[in-house]
């Protein structure tokens, strides 16, 4: 080879000789710089032995240059690629044998640099001449020699098959693991790494491997491998021995180099038969691989414990014997290890798959395996709670498998805290995929409900607070995520049902106080029931679904109904009876015919009769289940079958009765109505209503007389023909047997029925004394379980539509009662008789027509207590309250009853007397009273009047009043005297009113207008207006109202004589001015009610005739007047500035104005106030829908007395154009009918006293409804236009 010397010009070119050895020109290849390499000097350099070392290295220095240069490599790839390979190994062997590291080095580089420029041919012969070379001796020298062929391996495509004897190969590099260096030995594990990946190991080309001894070849290498594992410190010697494990892992070679015997591992290939589990194991193999891993597993190189935690699994996933293996890395603490790397993992996901990957198969040797899981379950939580927040992890199956396996095998061993955030963590989960996130697959899913149940089921669970509202949301997504899908998730339904089936028995378990935190979470469940499950049921009747699914939901539902709280079984029942589940129940029979079904079906059913229907009525098709069939129409026929003598089908006809009369509450039929009542006919024909003596007779013959009932009630609307003889025949034994109409829920169609038959009376009469005794004695429950039996509701209900004769039954039961019975029977009868009123008002008239009133008063006159006379008293004043005008003309007999009613009122009367019986009793006079004067019950109402008794005890009354003087503002209706005081006056109120239609004629009004210094007493209940001033000043709130609107009535009668008869009026100008004084002042009045009568009444005395100079003087004076005036002004021109008191009376002071303008001469004041720049002023105002017919009465005064001018007159007349249309198209538009008054009725005085308080008010309120105003608007507004026209006529 020739140097290329010092650099000198180029000269031209010359042809190329021979080099200096005299080797061929063309193997002298030119290089960049202009020199020229000899490639035969440089390989018999590299293939001499006795070169010197230092040559060697120049020479491989000199190539390693020249091979990176283009001009050089290109001509020896085209023609010597094959000329460079020997003399290389020859080389590397050289410096192999004289232990130069440095040279072999150089060497080892330099041929993978030319296997990778030049490519196969150059590789081929490198590799082959390597493996000849590594195939036999020791490789104690031959680190870099075997570095290089690992290189060429690992790089060169195919490399493998230039091997020629791959098997001497094998074994010579197997045969030297045992050499004591850790690099050598991770060379040639890498080499062997590579081998196994290129299918050049043994086990590849069993065929041509002669004679070989797998067994002992497998056996050696692993034992060899193993042995460096355990042994080295060196991640990188792991790593390569790790992937050669791996490697014949996954290969499946452990199930062959586990096998103990060659010729037992022959017999089962040639058998096929033998179970692995008879197969021995080398047990030291296994404890060594055991040991190997525990270093490698506690490496900090990431890629050394995950590819340790790799070969762990692949192990274990071997076909060997898997039992045997498992218990002794468990044994050797592998698992330790494992939990270990997954503690300081850090949430590496790599780690954390492997880990868990190996623990999985780890925990299916239980037994052993659940001490260790329990010691690494701290380690494994973290872990859960990162794989559940991760939709799809890899793992999240198996992390949740061993959370489930430890909490099942190792009770306790969750504390509270872990608990909740277990349930917290998992209802997360849940609510991903209740929320359309990303899902998860079907294992997460159950192992996620089977965690659930067994923290549900721990003791300690009932200590956790939030744990019922993680629940109630998990159960919930679980629930919405399974069942409708149907057929998608048909494997996930049970197990979300199990979950909603733990959570509610975890609700109904523990203390007192745990029930009641769990209350939401039991409303959930029972929600669920009624709403999802129940619409999953009328699915699976059409669908055909699992039974399953559908045992796990019956099972549910017998819980609710067996183990709730009585109401909430209740509602539940009624719930699933409403939703059709008889025929339901028959369907999921016909869909499952197993016996399972039926029986979990039939148990449901009788659960819900027993809440529907009451009285253990379940009982009966518990008792038969087993002999009823599947099929209603079976059922129909057993039902027509005499049973006299056969016990068991007794049994089922009293369950098939039950059912049906079950069904008829919810408009459920197994057959036609026709069929029905000719099957029930022909059972009664057939047993005569006659049950075997195991059967509680009296129970079963109510349920068919109530079930017989509903049939011909249902007949009877239906036309559908009957049996007389069968009628006859029931009627016959319910004379004759005993039973019960109250014992259980009765169909109003059947009650109807039975109370429409004249030839029931007898027994029915029986039935409704009972039914009153149960009443009075249990009022709360007859008026609030009205789903269980025969409630007060549907008595009234029954009385109210009219085509019963429980009214006259009522009465003629009280009349007998009266005469018969005991004071509770008779107090009984009046409580049912009255609470039928109060429920419907409207059936007085027919109690009415049956005679109570006579029925009553005879309670006056017998020696009964007051608690029944004062019962009675409310019972007569809620007829009075509703009662027709047709049902109050037979005045004899209420005549009769309203003196019973004074005697017994007399008979303990004292002057001060505010007893109750008292004040339930003037309520009823004020009744009569207020009848009265519509015409009806004019004697009666006479009686009242004219009572001396009551006339005395009004006096006494405003007597006392009018001694308490200012103090009397402090007795409200709450104390005794002012509830009293209230009475009196809507006594006196009703009564004036009454003496228009009674005595008119004959009453001089101004009687009343008498001074109070000289009293005298009336010949008629009333009281004077003196004292209702006095009652108005000094009086509470409601006492002034009520004075008042007595007060208003006697003026306007006054008023009304005197304009009648042209009278004088008969009164001191002292006492006129203490009267004016008074409501001049309550004009003011906070109460709108009062100061409206008021000034209704101020109106009235200023229009009477015939003032005196005095009274006159004292109106033109007054200051309250000239202040109504002001602020009545201030509010028509400007509202913002009137006091709060006056903003709601324009209306009140627009009357007073008008009768102060009629006064003659007008008072100055009142000119001065009206002059033209305020009518100006209250005109530009005004508009059309702030306009009344006070107003508009008003300016017709001021126009007659000159008080407006012509622009103020034409003004107005465009005012009033502008409102009469919008009255007309309000008119138009308003609704034609009127609202019904409310029926009201009294249980108490304060109801009383509260009713009269309504209709004193409402009195006024009934003549100023909005079409009367409108009416007296358009009329004012009609006047105002006649005067004005005349006006302009003058």
């Amino acid at each position: 080879m020739e140097s290329d010397g010092e650099v000198s010009p180029p000269s031209p070119p010359q042809a190329q000789g021979p080099c200096g050895a005299g080797h061929r020109a063309s193997h002298s290849l030119p290089t960049s710089a202009g020199g020229r390499v000899c490639v035969s000097c440089a390989a018999a350099l590299l293939s001499s032995a006795s070169a010197p070392s230092h040559h060697v290295s120049h020479v491989l220095a000199s190539l390693s240059l020249a091979l990176a240069d283009p001009a050089f490599l290109a001509p020896l790839r085209a023609a010597h690629p094959h000329l460079l390979a020997a003399p290389l190994a020859d080389a590397l062997a050289g410096a192999a044998s004289r232990r130069d590291a440095a040279l072999a080095a150089q060497a080892s580089d330099l041929a993978a640099d030319l296997a990778s420029a030049v490519g196969p041919p150059a590789a081929s012969g490198l590799v082959a001449r390597l493996a000849r070379l590594l195939s036999s001796g020791s490789l104690v020298k031959h680190l870099h020699t075997l570095h290089c062929m690992g290189v060429l391996l690992n790089s060169i495509e195919g490399a493998a098959s230039c091997i020629g004897d791959k098997i001497s190969l094998f074994l010579n590099l197997v045969n030297d693991l045992r050499l004591p260096s850790d690099e050598i030995r991770g060379e040639i594990l890498f080499v062997l790494y590579k081998l196994s990946l290129l299918n050049s190991t043994p086990w590849d080309n069993i065929c041509d491997n002669d004679n070989v001894d797998l067994s002992a070849i497998g056996r050696s290498l692993l034992q060899l491998s193993l042995e460096v594992l355990l042994k080295t410190q060196i991640n990188a010697v792991r790593l390569n021995c790790i992937a050669l494990l791996l490697t014949l892992a996954k290969k499946g070679a452990f199930d062959i180099l586990l096998l103990g015997d060659q010729n037992l591992m022959n017999s089962i290939e040639a058998e096929g038969s033998r179970q692995t589990d008879d197969v021995s194991l080398n047990a030291s193999i296994i404890v060594l691989f055991a040991d190997a891993v525990k270093g490698s597993l506690l490496s900090t190189n990431l890629e050394v414990q995950t590819g340790t935690l790799d070969l762990i699994f692949h192990f274990l996933s071997s076909d060997a014997n898997i039992f045997v293996l498992l218990q002794t890395l468990i044994d050797e603490n592998v698992a330790d290890y494992v939990f270990e790397v997954l503690r300081l993992s850090g949430s590496n996901d790599k780690l954390v798959i492997s880990s868990i990957q190996v623990l999985s198969l780890l925990a299916t040797s239980e037994e052993r395996f659940k001490e260790k899981l329990a010691i690494g379950f701290s380690t494994l939580l973290p872990v859960f709670h990162y794989v559940a927040e991760i939709p799809f992890h890899p793992v999240q199956p198996q992390v949740l498998r061993l959370v489930w396996i430890c909490i099942v095998n190792c009770s306790g061993i969750l504390s509270l805290s872990q608990e909740e955030q277990i349930a917290c963590t998992l209802t997360s989960v849940l609510r991903r995929n209740g929320n359309g996130e990303l899902g998860m697959c079907s294992e997460t899913f159950v192992l996620v409900c089977l965690i659930l149940i067994e923290i549900l089921r721990s003791p300690s669970a009932h200590n956790i607070q939030a744990l019922p509202s993680f629940i109630e949301e998990a159960s919930k997504h679980a629930i919405s995520s399974t069942l409708p899908h149907g057929y998608d998730c048909a494997f996930l339904v049970p197990h979300s049902l199990r979950l909603l089936k733990e959570a509610l028995i975890f609700c109904l378990e523990g203390n007192k106080e745990n029930i009641s935190v769990k209350k939401d979470l039991e409303d959930s469940v029972i929600n669920i029931c009624g709403t999802n499950l129940l619409q999953w049921l009328e699915s699976a009747v059409a669908d055909g679904d699992d039974d399953e699914a559908l045992g796990e939901i019956l099972q549910i539902f017998h819980i609710v109904l067996s183990r709730t709280s009585h109401n909430k079984q209740l509602k539940f029942a009624e719930m699933l009876a409403s939703s059709s589940w008889f025929s339901l129940s028959f369907g999921f029979m016909g869909l499952f015919p197993t016996e399972d079904v039926k029986s979990v079906v039939y148990l449901v059913t009788s659960s819900v009769v027993d809440k529907i229907l009451g009285c253990k009525y379940g009982e009966t098709i518990r008792d038969a289940y087993v002999y009823l069939p599947s099929d209603p129409a079976e059922l129909m026929h057993l039902l027509g079958q005499c049973s006299l003598e056969d016990f068991n089908l007794a049994a089922c006809q009293c369950a098939i009765l039950v059912i049906l009369y079950a069904c008829s509450f919810y408009n459920e039929r197994l057959v036609g109505d026709n069929q029905i009542l000719a099957l029930v006919e022909q059972y009664i024909l057939l047993n005569g209503g006659k049950f075997p003596y195991e059967i509680t007779g009296h129970v079963m013959l109510t349920l068919l007389v109530h079930l017989y009932a509903f049939v011909r009630g249902i007949s009877f609307s239906c036309s559908i023909s009957h049996s007389p003889e069968v009628e006859k025949t029931l009627f016959r034994v319910m004379a004759c047997n005993e039973w019960d109409f109250l014992l259980i829920r009765v169909h109003p169609i059947a009650l109807k029925w039975l109370f429409q038959k004249g030839e029931l009376m007898e027994p029915l009469s029986f039935q409704m004394l009972n039914f009153c005794r149960t009443f009075s004695e249990d009022k709360t429950v007859m008026l609030s379980n009205s789903s269980q039996l025969v409630d007060i509701q549907m008595i009234a209900e029954l009385v109210l539509v009219g085509e019963t004769s429980i009214s006259y039954l009522l009465v003629s039961l009280l009349n007998q009662v009266v005469n018969e019975g005991t004071e509770d029977d008779v107090f009984s009868v009046v409580n049912v008789i009255h609470e039928i009123l109060v429920i419907a008002p409207c059936s007085s008239d027919q109690f009415t027509s049956c005679g109570v009133v006579d029925a009553v008063g005879s309670i006056y006159s017998s020696p009964y207590s007051s608690r029944i006379k004062s019962l009675c008293s409310f019972l007569i004043f809620n007829i009075l309250c509703s009662a027709s005008v047709m049902a109050l003309a037979q005045e004899d007999e209420w005549l009769a009853l309203t003196m019973k009613l004074l005697e017994y009122f007399n008979s303990s009367l004292d002057c001060i007397s505010s007893h109750q019986k008292h004040k339930i009793l003037i309520g009823t006079f004020c009744l009569i009273l207020h009848h009265s004067a519509n015409k009806v019950l004019m004697e009666p109402a006479k009686a009242i009047i004219l009572n001396s008794s009551l006339v005395s005890l009004t006096d006494g009354v405003i007597q006392e009043a009018r001694a308490k003087g200012p103090s009397l503002l402090q007795h409200n209706q709450e104390t005794d005297f002012g509830g009293f005081m209230i009475f009196i006056l809507q006594l006196v109120y009703f009564s004036l009113r009454s003496l228009h239609a009674i005595l008119d004629p004959n009453i001089d009004w101004q009687e009343f207008l008498q001074d109070s210094d000289n009293p005298q007493s009336f010949c008629v209940v009333g009281i004077s207006c003196h004292d209702l001033c006095r009652l108005m000043y000094f009086g509470p709130c409601p006492i002034k109202l009520i004075a008042s609107q007595c007060l208003l009535e006697l003026i306007t009668s006054i008023s009304e004589q005197r304009s009648y008869l042209n009278a004088e009026l008969r009164c001191s100008a002292k006492y006129m001015k203490s009267i004016i004084a008074v409501v001049e002042g309550l004009v003011f009045s906070q109460d709108s009610r009062v100061a409206e009568n008021c000034g209704s009444s101020l109106s009235m005395i200023l229009r009477w005739e015939n003032f005196g100079s005095q009274e006159n003087t004292l109106v033109r004076k007054s200051k309250w007047s000239r202040l109504i005036m002001e602020e009545f002004t201030v509010a028509l021109t400007a509202p913002g500035l009137t006091s709060k008191s006056f903003s709601n009376h324009q209306k009140i002071a627009a009357s007073i104005a008008v009768s102060l303008l009629k006064l003659s001469p007008v008072p100055d004041w009142l000119t001065s106030l009206f002059d033209n720049s305020l009518i100006s002023g209250v005109v530009a105002n005004l508009s059309a829908r702030n306009i009344t017919a006070e107003i508009v009465n008003l300016f017709s005064e001021l126009m007659a007395t000159k008080y407006l001018t012509q622009e103020h007159i034409v003004a107005l007349h465009n005012l009033f154009q502008v409102c009469r249309r919008q009255v007309y198209e309000g008119s138009s538009k308003a609704c034609l009918s009127e609202k019904k008054a409310e029926e009201r009725v009294a249980r108490s005085v304060d109801d009383e006293r509260a009713l009269l308080f309504d209709m004193v008010l409402n009195q006024h309120a009934a003549s100023c409804t909005v079409q009367m105003e409108q009416q007296k608007l358009l009329h004012e507004i009609d006047l105002f236009f006649q005067e004005s026209s005349q006006r302009q006529q003058q």
